[in-house]
C-alpha cells in the first residue's frame, strides 16, 4: 500500500521562543520569523514564513509524543509491515531526548525506543493466537564507518555492509539479540546508548556524534488451526546526529572532525531527499552509509515518520527554518509498504518442523481419547533403541515365542524392528563365516602337522636303527641288574603329580585323569542366566522410572503451585469445560433417547385412542371429533415432540463445541507440560521459598536499597518494573551485559586501519 510519509514538528520549550515562533490554532501550521537586515528605503524580504506539517508538537509531553507519532507505526509492525521513526534537527534540539528519553529522570521522561518496547510486548501478551518472536540489533554510524554496539567482540567496520536482499536494505553482520521479554530488549538498548558516541560543545552537554539506528525485528506466526504463514517485520528506531554551525558550537580538532562527517552525510540525506521528491530516475543512496540504511524508509517499503526537532529560540531562527524546509519535502515523499511474508530458508524449515510436531501431538491425542497406551511418535531415543534391540534378541533366541512380542505400535517403531532383524542376520551370516573359515583353517593345520609327523618318524626310525646297531657293537657285554625296573622310567616322566624331582629342579606336573577336565556347559543355562541378567536389568530400569516418575510428580506439583499458576489454572479450566460439556452431552442424549421413548409409546396410544374412538362413533357424529382422553394424549405428543426437538438441538450444539473444548484442552495441556519440561530439565523442583527466603537473606544494603526502589516505582506505575529492572540489573537475566568491548576501541582501531590503508 502506498502512504506519505508522515512529519511532525517539536519544538524545544524556550523562554524567547513566542516572539520567533508562533502555532497556528489549527495545530498544523508555524510562522517563523526571520530576521530584517537593513536594504535602505525600501525591503521586499518578508517578515516570516510559514511551514504545514501532519501536527506541531508543542510543549508536549513525551507520552503525547509516542502516542502521536509512533504507536500508529508500532501496529503496523505487529500487522507484518516495516516501519521507520527518525528524528531529524539541530544540534541541541531534543532529538536523543525524544528518541531515548532522559536517563537520569524518572520512568515518565523515557522516550520513544524506550515506549515502542514496552507497546510491542504488551500488544504480543495480549495476541494469543500468535506466537511472535523478537529480537533486536543496535547499529552506530561513526565519521562514515559502521559499528556494531551489541557485537560481544570487535567487529571490524569492513565487515558490516549494507546488502540489497530481495528489494530490502539489510546490514549484513550486524548482531541481533532475541529477547524474550521487554527488560531483557531494554537491557541490550541500554547496553548500546552507552557505548554511543557523545561529547560536548556550547550548545549541547551530551552532543550526539553519531547517527544511531535500534531495529526491533519481529517474526510473527498464527498459532493452531490458523493461517500456515510467517510474517517478518522490523521497526527502525532512528536518532540522528544534529547538524552544526561551527561558528556557534566553536568546537575544533576531533568534535570538528566529527561536525564535518554529521554535516556531509546529512546533506547526502537532503540531496537524496530532493531527488526522490523532484522522481529522478537515478536516486543516488549508495553516496553515504547514512541514505543506504534509510534506502527503505525514504521511498521503499516502510512506514515511515519523521519527527522534526527545532530550538524555537530567535538566535536558532536559521536553523529551525532550515529543518522546516528539509521536513516539508520530506512529507512530500511516499511509500509503498506491503505485508512481509518470510522467504528465508530456515524459517520454512522451522515451520515445516512445527507442522510435523502438531501432526505428532494429533496422533496422540487421538490414541488417547482412543483409549490407547501411550505411543512414541517421535525419534526414538536411544534408550528406547536398546529395549526393542533386547526385544528382538529375546525374540530371536527364544524357540517358543511369539510374533505379539516384537512391538510395533508405530511405523518408526516397525523399521527400527526391520533394522535390528537385518542386523541380527548380518551377525549370524558373519559369525557362521568366521566359523567356518577357522574350521577350515584348522584342519589345514591337522593336515599339514599330520604329514610332517609321518616324515619326522621315519627319519628318526632311520636314526634309531644306526644307532642300536652301533650300540649294540660297544655294549654288548653290560649287565642286565643295571637296567631300570619294568615301569619304571628313567627320566622320571612317570612321576606322580607333585613329586619333588630327583634333581631337585622343581616339582612335577604330571599327566591329569582323562575324566578331570569340567563339564561342558549346557545350553539352556546359559540361557536361564541371559534371561535372569535381562530380567535384572529391566526390573532396575523399572525402579529407577518409578523413582523419577515419583519425582516429577512432586516437581510437577510444585510448578503447578508456585511457578505458573496462571498456566495449571488455565488448563484446570479448559479440561473442566470439556468434562462440562462431556457431562452435558451424556445428559442430552439420555433426555433425547427418552423423549423418543415416550413420544413412540404416546404415538401408540393416540392411534390405538383413534381407532377406538371411530369403532364407536355412530354414523352421523363427525369424523374430526375426538374424546377427552385422546385430546389430552394428543397434547402430550405435541408437547414431547417440542421438548425432543430442542433437546436434540442441545445436542447438536454440544456435539460440535466438542472439538474446540478438546483442542483447547490438549494445548494449554501441552502447553502446561511443554514449559514445565523445560523448567525441570533446567533444575527446576526445589523449595522455591525455601530459596528466595536464602536469596533475600544474601542480599547486601546496595541490593536492598535497589530492591526496595524498584518496589516503590511498581507502586507508582506497575508497569515500569521491566524498565528498572533493565537499568538496575536487579533481575537475574539483566546481570549479565552482552558487550565486553569498547566502541571507542573499534573507532580507534578503524581510525588506524583507514591511516594504514
Amino acid at each position: 500500500m502506498s502512504s506519505a510519509v508522515k512529519v511532525y514538528l517539536r519544538a524545544r520549550p524556550t523562554n524567547g521562543a513566542a516572539e520567533s515562533f508562533r502555532v497556528g490554532e489549527d495545530n498544523r501550521t508555524v510562522s517563523v520569523s526571520l530576521k530584517r537586515t537593513e536594504q535602505g528605503l525600501i525591503n521586499n524580504s518578508a517578515d516570516a514564513i510559514q511551514f504545514e506539517f501532519d501536527t506541531i508538537l508543542h510543549d508536549a509531553s513525551q507520552e503525547s509524543v509516542f502516542t502521536q507519532c509512533a504507536a500508529e507505526v508500532c501496529e503496523s509492525v505487529l500487522a507484518g509491515y516495516n516501519g521507520t521513526v527518525f528524528a531529524y534537527g539541530q544540534t541541541g534540539a531534543g532529538k536523543t531526548y525524544t528518541m531515548s528519553g532522559d536517563a537520569g529522570s524518572d520512568y515518565k521522561q523515557r522516550g520513544v525506543i524506550p515506549r515502542a518496547v514496552h507497546h510491542l510486548f504488551r500488544e504480543m501478551d495480549v495476541r494469543v493466537g500468535k506466537d511472535i518472536t523478537l529480537s533486536v540489533s543496535y547499529l552506530e554510524i561513526y565519521n562514515e564507518g559502521m559499528y556494531d554496539l551489541l557485537a560481544d567482540e570487535i567487529v571490524p567496520d569492513s565487515d558490516l555492509v549494507v546488502v540489497d536482499r530481495d528489494g530490502e536494505m539489510e546490514v549484513k553482520h550486524l548482531t541481533k539479540k532475541k529477547c524474550r521479554d521487554e527488560a531483557e530488549a531494554l537491557r541490550f538498548f541500554f547496553a548500546g546508548e552507552r557505548n554511543r558516541a557523545v561529547a560536548d560543545h556550547v550548545l549541547n552537554k551530551t552532543s550526539s556524534r553519531s547517527h544511531c539506528v535500534f531495529t526491533v525485528h519481529l517474526e510473527s506466526r498464527s498459532v493452531g488451526d490458523g493461517d500456515d504463514r510467517t510474517v517478518v517485520s522490523k521497526l527502525n528506531l532512528v536518532d540522528l546526529a544534529g547538524s552544526e554551525r561551527v561558528k556557534k558550537t566553536n568546537v575544533t580538532g576531533k568534535a570538528l572532525l566529527e561536525a564535518t562527517h554529521i554535516n556531509k552525510s546529512l546533506t547526502f540525506l537532503e540531496q537524496t531527499v530532493n531527488a526522490l521528491s523532484r522522481g529522478d530516475k537515478h536516486v543516488a543512496f549508495r553516496q553515504s552509509k547514512l541514505t543506504s540504511v534509510l534506502r527503505d524508509a525514504l521511498g521503499g517499503n516502510c512506514k515511515t515518520t519523521m519527527i522534526a526537532c527545532t530550538w524555537p529560540d530567535e538566535a536558532h531562527a536559521e536553523e529551525t527554518i532550515s529543518t522546516c524546509r528539509f521536513a516539508s519535502r520530506v512529507m512530500t515523499l511516499s511509500t509503498r509498504a506491503v505485508v512481509n511474508e518470510s522467504k528465508d530458508p530456515r524459517v520454512l524449515a522451522a515451520k515445516y518442523e512445527r507442522r510435523c510436531e502438531e501432526l505428532l501431538r494429533e496422533l496422540a491425542a487421538r490414541d488417547t481419547f482412543a483409549g490407547k497406551a501411550p505411543v512414541n511418535y517421535g525419534p526414538m531415543g536411544e534408550v528406547e533403541r536398546r529395549e526393542l534391540e533386547s526385544e528382538v534378541r529375546m525374540f530371536l533366541e527364544t524357540d517358543d515365542a511369539n510374533a505379539d512380542d516384537v512391538p510395533a505400535e508405530s511405523l518408526r517403531q516397525v523399521r527400527e524392528a526391520f533394522r535390528l532383524f537385518k542386523k541380527a542376520y548380518l551377525e549370524a551370516v558373519n559369525e557362521t563365516d568366521r566359523r567356518v573359515a577357522e574350521a577350515r583353517e584348522e584342519t589345514m593345520k591337522e593336515a599339514l602337522k599330520a604329514g610332517a609327523g609321518e616324515a619326522a618318524a621315519e627319519e628318526n626310525g632311520e636314526k634309531a636303527e644306526e644307532k642300536e646297531k652301533a650300540e649294540g657293537a660297544e655294549g654288548e657285554g653290560e649287565a642286565e641288574g643295571d637296567a631300570p625296573a619294568e615301569g619304571e622310567d628313567a627320566t622320571g616322566d612317570d612321576a606322580a603329580v607333585g613329586d619333588e624331582d630327583a634333581d631337585a629342579s622343581g616339582f612335577a606336573a604330571g599327566v591329569a585323569p582323562a575324566d578331570a577336565a569340567p563339564p561342558p556347559e549346557s545350553p539352556q543355562r546359559a540361557k536361564n542366566d541371559v534371561a535372569m541378567t535381562r530380567a535384572a536389568e529391566t526390573a532396575r530400569k523399572a525402579a529407577a522410572s518409578r523413582v523419577e516418575a515419583e519425582q516429577r510428580e512432586v516437581a510437577f506439583a510444585e510448578y503447578k503451585k508456585s511457578v505458573s499458576p496462571e498456566r495449571a489454572a488455565e488448563a484446570a479450566a479448559a479440561s473442566a469445560r470439556l468434562k462440562e460439556a462431556k457431562a452435558s452431552l451424556k445428559e442430552a442424549v439420555e433426555t433425547v433417547n427418552t423423549l423418543k421413548a415416550e413420544i413412540d409409546a404416546l404415538g401408540v396410544a393416540v392411534d390405538e385412542a383413534k381407532a377406538k374412538s371411530a369403532a364407536e362413533r355412530g354414523a352421523g357424529e363427525p369424523a374430526d371429533v375426538v374424546d377427552a382422553e385422546t385430546y389430552e394424549s394428543m397434547v402430550a405428543l405435541k408437547k414431547t415432540k417440542a421438548r425432543y426437538r430442542s433437546t436434540f438441538e442441545e445436542v447438536k450444539r454440544l456435539k460440535a463445541s466438542l472439538p474446540d473444548l478438546t483442542t483447547a484442552a490438549a494445548e494449554t495441556r501441552a502447553a502446561l507440560v511443554k514449559e514445565f519440561q523445560e523448567w525441570y530439565d533446567k533444575g527446576g523442583g526445589l523449595d522455591l521459598l525455601v530459596q528466595r527466603d536464602a536469596d533475600e537473606d544474601d542480599m547486601d544494603y546496595g541490593e536492598k536499597f535497589d530492591q526496595l526502589e524498584l518496589q516503590r516505582a511498581l507502586n507508582r506505575d506497575p508497569e515500569s518494573g521491566a524498565f528498572f529492572a533493565a537499568k538496575k540489573g536487579l533481575l537475574g537475566s539483566t546481570k549479565r551485559v552482552p558487550v565486553t568491548r569498547t566502541v571507542q576501541h573499534m573507532r580507534a582501531l578503524a581510525s588506524t586501519q583507514r591511516r594504514a590503508f
